[in-house]
Order: C-alpha cells, then sequence, then structure tokens
C-alpha cells in the first residue's frame, strides 16, 4: 500500500474513532448525571468500545487495541447501582491523546473538519479545501469590484464627452448578471464552511461535568439550537470563549449544594447554553441559575482597584476590565481575572460583542453576538487626508454632514452634537498622523460598540463595498484601531478599521461627554 494511501486509510479510521469517541463520552455523561446505566446505554458503551478495540487492530494499533479491551472490561463495572464513570472518562481522554499522537504525521482535522456522515450521499471535504475554495472566491470579489470600479469610470467619461452608450448598457447589464451569480456563488461556498455548533456541546458538557465534580458542586447541563451554523473561522474562537465562560459559571455562578438548600433551590443548578441565528448575526447564550452578579460587589472591588464608575456606564462592564476578579485568591480553573478580557477583545477584534445581564440571587446570562461571516464583510469606505479605509458596516449607526456649528470643545476635546447628545468626535487623519489639524468639517460616521458611541471625522465617503478580510503581517504588529488590510478593486491595499480599537483613540472616558443618543 502507498504512503498516499495509508495516510488517506488513518485519516478515514482517526475520523470514525473521533466520532465513536465523542457518542462514548455523551454516553458516560448520561450515565454520570443520572446515576444509573440503563440496559440500552450500557449495550452501547460496550458495543462502541468493541468496535474501537478491533477498528485499532485492524489498523495495527496495539496500544489503542489494548486500552479499548481494558476499557471494555471496566465497563462491566457500569451493571451496578451506583455506576462511576470517571475511571472510563479519563481512558477516553486517554484513547483521543493517543490517537491524535498516532495521527500526527496525517492531515490536522479540526472538530467538524470533515463532511457529516448521513443517508443521503455525500462526500468527506477537508476544511483545507475549503480555506482554498474561499481564497479564491476572495480574489473574484476584488475582479469584480475592479470591473465594476472601471465601468463606472468609463460611464463618467462617455458621460462628459457627450457621448452615446447604446453599447455600453449591454455591457453594464452583463456585469449586473454576473455580480448576482458570483453573490449566489459567494452564499454557496460560504455555506459550505459552516458548522453545526453542536460540535462544541460535547466538550463543553464535559467541562462542566469535571469542573463541578472539582468544585463539589452538582450541575446539569442543557444545551438548545446545536444545528446552529457558524463559520468554520469563528468556531476556534467559539471554543475558547464558550469554554470560559462555563468554567465561569460552574465556579462562579452556581452555588454548593448545601448553599443551594439553604437559598430554597434544588441542590442541582442548571447551566443552559443555547445559539440561535438570524440573517445578520449568531447569538450564543450561556446562562446559569446561580448566585448571580452583586453590582455593588463589582462597583466596590473596581473602585478598590482605582477604577471608578462613570455616570451611565452598565456596572457589568466592569467585569471585562484586565485582570479583574471579585475572587481574591486564583485557582486551577477561573478567578485570574483575565478570562473575561480575554473573551470580550476576541470577540469584538472578530466583529461581535459580549452582553452580560444578572440577577443577585437569580442567576446570570452571557450573550455573545458573533457575526455569520468574517471571510468577506461589506464596509464602508472612507476618505481622509488622500488615504482610504474600510469600516465594517456591523459598527455603523449612520453617516452624517459635520458642519462647525455642530462641533463643541471640552477640555481640549471635540464633541459632535447629535441626536441630542454630545458624543466624542474622533479624527481618523489626526489619530493615524495624516493631518496636523482636526476637522470640523466633512463627514462624520457615527458607530457603536457595547452601546457607547463615538463620531468619526473624515473627507469623504464613497459608499458600500464588499471586501476580502485579511489579516495584518506579523512584522506589522497591532495598531489599535486597525483590524486588517484588504484590497480594492483597483489593486491598492488599504486598511481595515477596527470600531472597538478606534474607541481607545478618543480622548474621552467611556460616558465623559455623552456617549449614548438622548
Amino acid at each position: 500500500m502507498s504512503s498516499e494511501a495509508l495516510t488517506s486509510l488513518l485519516g478515514e479510521f482517526q475520523l470514525e474513532a473521533e466520532e465513536r469517541l465523542g457518542r462514548l463520552e455523551d454516553l458516560l455523561l448520561e450515565v454520570a448525571n443520572s446515576g444509573e446505566a440503563d440496559p440500552d446505554a450500557l449495550a452501547e458503551i460496550k458495543l462502541q468500545l468493541h468496535t474501537l478495540k478491533g477498528n485499532s487492530g485492524v489498523m495495527g494499533l496495539r496500544e489503542l487495541q489494548s486500552l479499548a479491551h481494558q476499557l471494555e472490561d471496566l465497563a462491566e463495572s457500569l451493571a451496578t447501582v451506583s455506576p462511576e464513570t470517571e475511571e472510563l472518562l479519563q481512558g477516553v481522554d486517554r484513547f483521543r491523546h493517543l490517537l491524535r499522537q498516532a495521527a500526527k504525521g496525517g492531515q490536522e482535522r479540526a472538530p467538524g473538519e470533515s463532511g457529516e456522515r448521513g443517508r443521503d450521499a455525500s462526500v468527506r471535504v477537508a476544511f483545507s479545501s475549503l480555506d482554498s475554495l474561499v481564497d479564491l472566491l476572495g480574489e473574484v470579489v476584488i475582479h469584480r469590484n475592479h470591473l465594476a470600479d472601471a465601468l463606472e469610470h468609463h460611464r463618467q467619461e462617455l458621460a462628459a464627452a457627450g457621448l452615446r452608450r447604446e453599447g455600453f448598457e449591454g455591457v453594464q447589464r452583463a456585469s449586473e448578471l454576473l455580480v448576482g451569480t458570483l453573490d449566489r456563488l459567494r452564499e454557496g461556498v460560504m455555506g459550505l464552511r459552516m458548522v453545526p455548533l453542536g460540535t462544541l456541546f460535547r466538550s463543553l458538557a464535559r467541562i462542566v461535568h469535571d469542573e463541578s465534580a472539582r468544585a463539589g458542586k452538582q450541575a446539569r447541563f442543557e444545551t438548545r439550537g446545536g444545528e446552529t451554523p457558524l463559520d468554520k473561522a469563528l468556531l476556534e474562537l467559539s471554543s475558547e470563549a464558550l469554554g470560559h465562560l462555563v468554567r465561569n459559571a460552574v465556579i462562579h455562578g452556581l452555588e454548593t449544594p448545601e448553599v443551594r438548600r439553604q437559598s430554597g433551590k434544588g441542590e442541582v443548578g442548571l447551566i443552559r447554553l443555547s445559539a440561535e441565528a438570524d440573517a445578520r448575526e449568531v447569538k450564543i447564550d450561556v446562562l446559569d441559575d446561580g448566585r448571580g452578579v452583586r453590582t455593588d460587589t463589582v462597583v466596590a472591588e473596581a473602585a478598590r482597584r482605582g477604577q471608578a464608575l462613570v455616570a451611565g456606564e452598565d456596572p457589568f462592564s466592569l467585569l471585562f476590565l484586565p485582570g479583574f476578579s471579585t475572587l481574591h485568591s486564583a485557582d486551577l480553573s477561573a478567578g485570574r481575572g483575565v478570562g473575561l478580557a480575554a473573551v470580550r477583545d476576541a470577540v469584538s477584534r472578530r466583529g461581535g460583542r459580549v452582553e452580560v445581564f444578572s440577577e443577585d440571587g437569580v442567576g446570570t446570562l452571557f450573550r455573545l453576538r458573533l457575526p455569520l461571516s468574517v471571510s468577506i464583510i461589506r464596509v464602508l469606505l472612507l476618505a481622509s487626508d488622500g488615504e482610504e479605509y474600510v469600516l465594517p458596516l456591523f459598527s455603523v449607526v449612520e453617516s452624517v454632514e459635520l458642519l462647525p456649528a455642530k462641533v463643541n470643545e471640552i477640555n481640549g476635546a471635540l464633541v459632535l452634537s447629535w441626536r441630542g447628545s454630545l458624543i466624542p468626535l474622533v479624527d481618523l487623519g489626526h489619530c493615524f498622523g495624516t493631518s496636523a489639524a482636526r476637522r470640523r468639517e466633512g463627514r462624520a460616521v457615527v458607530i457603536e460598540v457595547r452601546g457607547v458611541y463615538r463620531a468619526i471625522a473624515v473627507d469623504r465617503i464613497h459608499g458600500i463595498r464588499e471586501v476580502v478580510v485579511r489579516g495584518l503581517d506579523e512584522l506589522a504588529g497591532d495598531h489599535p484601531g486597525v483590524a486588517g488590510t484588504t484590497i480594492l478593486g483597483d489593486g491598492r491595499a488599504v486598511l481595515i478599521l477596527d470600531a472597538a480599537g478606534l474607541m481607545e483613540l478618543s480622548p474621552f472616558e467611556d460616558g465623559q461627554a455623552g456617549g449614548k443618543p438622548a
């Protein structure tokens, strides 16, 4: 057998084994939560282990075969009054580790990386192949923008020369039809990159099980909306963010059984993960029915650290301050005060946001809002001091004419009168060093991040475009207010602005100059 064929066969074995291990883990967690193993569950556990043992033997992976045999013997102990699952769960972890070690020479696969096995006719396609298609699609979008720019330029030349445009209308119509077809192609290709969010649920259930056992708590984990699609590019971010939020819910949110009894609650706490999508975004909720977050405690802890709550500011926003924690000693899983800040920053860089809702003694809800796709986005094309930038539309509230009569100065900083309030006015060229003076005329784009508003002063707005997101070169480093780069239709590289970063360039603290419309 050729090395290519062997690698392919090993990849298929790894993928199927991962699926069986996932199902096995689900069954064991069900037994742990219910406190008993019904005959059907026990039979399927033994079947999954027996199949893993046999397939490992066929592949010549003796260590995996031996481990599966040991777990088979151990599974017999589940047929007792109080079955213990911890040793079996640890065995699943060990098998998964050895499996990935054995397959290290093959192609790496992320969760959900290949097509699902189903009754419908389907093929397995590695995400690396889909990524190549998306890269090609990105090139097509750039060329489409180039064609649109060239046609518009030609139309203006014909109009200026007073020439007839009989043939031009046909070309323009063909271009419009091409654009429509490319839009459908883009939707199809991007749809192939979408992965059911349920691929993450299994690992999160394991986190709840392990952390509650470590903390001496009892927790029931519920999920809804596992079929909700998520762009593969956001899958890793979601895994890390949700992993932290679920740990946070167990360690900070849920009370011990004794405390829950004293407060009139059931001994077993609830952690619910739910997801849904609309035309613009994916909404993911992590809810617990624990002690809730006391705003007075949060405000007091922030004040102790020298961070006062600004008038009109949401007290829960203090939870996302770097280093903030209401625990005064860190443990192995949480309480180090860096997690929530990291979650918020990572989500913001991807064009999303985090919201918090909590009631003392009732529970807490963390809500992630993420864009459906991050590879190709709609943006506003801006010009400032001869430079062009693009700003993602999801952060834009509206654009307004910038007039001197609407601009005021407070403590040396400019503010804009907008909808009956004063909001900070940030000059884009002044922030990036292309202009020494701050403009009071031109255009202003009002942006919103986490309920806080800013106006961005520019010279002109050239309209809405669809662009391909490119990351910054590692040598370029991170720059406040910049999220990445893109290529325009004429081949020019321009910066993609980061709304959250632009907020940090404002001379005002949040709420100091209003910050919210009346």
